[in-house]
């Protein structure tokens, strides 16, 4: 994952004024990627906190009594676009409680940078919920946050979760609404890292280093695992430890956590195989297997292998790059010249996102739901898409 311009112009590629992040369904997209059956609202909210609040966004089953245009206006700095969700729609009860998934965006992005696919999740009977994570958002990208966020972002997940309790009780803005025994995590990139790292994995640099020293990394970079080598200490302060702990780290998870979905995730490496084995969450897995920006080889393959789960999945896209997972480009931004930042070289974007959207949501509906249906559409023995490569063990 290279922090040089690879992610610093993510969220200029999915949201630019006046443009749609809402795509019609393709003739030929299977089930999951058609929309579910709940309109979806979506509201903004604040986790308050001297030293680190999040600003957050949710999306949920909602009702629309006064019959108005489903669309809604999503804005980060200077930047908009429309999505088909109802802004601050009164919660639909009749299918809740919902489980919660929390989605993490990658480096140089935003909560809004995967609208298609958190729109996408809602419309199925979860409450979804991501946070700009300070100092990884485009515009105040430092090595320093860097660092700070490999430390706190999977406790901002934590923090997601206990903030969504206080919604969900009473006089909440959604009181009543959310499941929070049947959760899942999701996330893109170093979203995925930090995804992953709420769902049970634990940092393992004694592990890490070994592993550095038959795979030396000359540059060590922050953003690159045994970058990370350099900073163990500051990391470990951040996390709030005395010491830097040797063998695998304290976990940053939750027990709630009973699902996993990956998008093309960083920095796998850094657990080594102790520490993914921590991880016994349903886990999904997808990725490009030509990516660019991750290796898949390090940071996506071997994550079937060596959790620890009984349920676990893995979609390959064959020859697809790294942005199959963000929102597709607009006009303004190819006549600037940023096509390749917002589309894939070898995907039709709206093909990948129906995909995506189909795997994604129904592991979550089945892991999450026990949903049969969505079961049998991701069973191995039924999957047949041109240009993905699966594999399952789904029982």
């Amino acid at each position: 994952m290279k922090i040089r311009l690879t992610f610093i112009l993510l969220i200029v590629v999915t949201l630019f004024s006046g443009s749609s992040l809402a795509q019609a369904a393709r003739p030929d997209a299977p089930a999951y990627a058609k929309r579910g059956a709940y309109l979806v609202g979506t509201r903004e909210l604040r986790i308050e906190d001297a030293k680190r609040p999040l600003d957050a966004a949710i999306w949920y089953p909602a009702l629309n009594p006064e019959h108005k245009k489903v669309e809604a206006e999503y804005r980060f700095l200077m930047l908009a676009g429309t999505g088909q969700a109802l802004r601050d729609a009164p919660p639909d009860p009749s299918g809740g409680p919902y489980p919660l998934i929390v989605y993490s965006h990658g480096l140089g992005g935003a909560k809004y940078q995967s609208v298609f696919y958190l729109e996408q999740l809602a419309s199925y009977g979860f409450v979804v919920i991501a946070v700009d994570h300070p100092g990884s958002t485009f515009g105040n990208i430092t090595m320093d946050a860097i660092i700070e966020n490999i430390a706190l972002r999977p406790l901002d997940v934590l923090r997601e979760i206990a903030f969504a309790e206080t919604w969900n009780a009473d006089g909440g803005v959604l009181a009543g609404l959310i499941d929070t025994d049947r959760i899942g995590v999701t996330g893109h990139s170093f979203g995925g890292y930090t995804a992953l790292s709420a769902g049970g994995a634990r940092i393992d640099f004694d592990a890490l280093r070994v592993w550095c020293a038959s795979n030396p990394d000359p540059a060590l970079q922050p953003d690159e695992p045994c970058g990370l080598l350099q900073y163990e200490q500051q990391i470990a302060t951040i996390r709030g430890l005395t010491d830097i702990p040797h063998g695998i780290w304290p976990a940053t998870t939750d027990p709630r956590i009973k699902a996993i979905v990956l998008h093309a995730p960083w920095n796998a490496v850094s657990y080594q195989e102790t520490g993914l084995a921590e991880v016994t969450a349903p886990l999904m897995v997808l990725v490009g297997s030509v990516d660019g920006s991750i290796l898949p080889e390090r940071d996506a393959y071997p994550l079937y292998d060596r959790v620890h789960s009984t349920i676990k999945a893995q979609v390959v896209f064959e020859n697809a790059n790294h942005y199959i997972f963000v929102d597709e480009c607009i006009p303004a931004l190819i006549l600037i010249g940023q096509h390749r930042r917002c589309s894939d070289e070898v995907w039709d974007m709206p093909r990948a996102h129906d995909l995506i959207d189909h795997f994604s949501t129904a592991f979550f509906l089945m892991t999450l739901k026990g949903d049969a249906d969505a079961a049998q559409a991701i069973d191995p023995g039924t999957v047949r898409f041109v240009g993905v490569d699966y594999k399952a063990e789904l029982k």
